[in-house]
């Protein structure tokens, strides 16, 4: 269970991250059930590139909506303002890599240990505690109302 999370209600298995890669990227595997978001937010160290498994998975951008569906796959540059949404009508699994490596270290320290199977917990992410670590490798979470989602 070392490697198996909860964070802002998305489970996350990380697969690979800094140590195993020599800080190149993070490998990890994400299921979201439908209607599960992430907040406006960007990322000025890292690219992010979503590919999708199951489901379908939503990106929101400044610039635009990208509607993900399995074997499809975006990548977000760094410093690019998005959200992520769970449309589907069912959980959407995808796997996602960050470039460099730097976000596992987030999900280590703010994610709510525990397996798939057993279901999201009862204890919410402590948007404080993810706020502040996520703001050490250069990430910023938006206001709300940044996008339409």
């Amino acid at each position: 269970m070392k490697n198996n999370f909860w964070l802002l209600g998305i489970h996350r298995n990380i697969i690979a991250d800094g140590d195993d890669t020599d800080g190149q990227y993070d490998f990890i595997e994400g299921v979201a059930q439908s209607g599960s978001k992430t907040p406006p937010h960007i990322h000025h160290q890292y690219a992010e590139t979503e590919y999708v498994i199951e489901g379908e998975l939503t990106i929101f951008t400044d610039t635009g909506t990208i509607v993900l569906h399995p074997g499809q796959g975006y990548t977000i540059p760094k410093g690019k303002p998005h959200a992520l949404a769970a449309t589907g009508q069912i959980p959407t699994k995808t796997i996602t890599v960050f470039s460099p490596s730097g976000f596992a270290q987030v999900i280590r320290a703010a994610g709510i240990p525990g397996i798939l199977t057993d279901g999201l917990p009862d204890k919410k992410t402590d948007m404080e505690l993810f706020n502040t670590l996520s703001g050490e490798i250069g990430d910023v979470t938006l206001s709300p109302d940044t996008f339409i989602i």
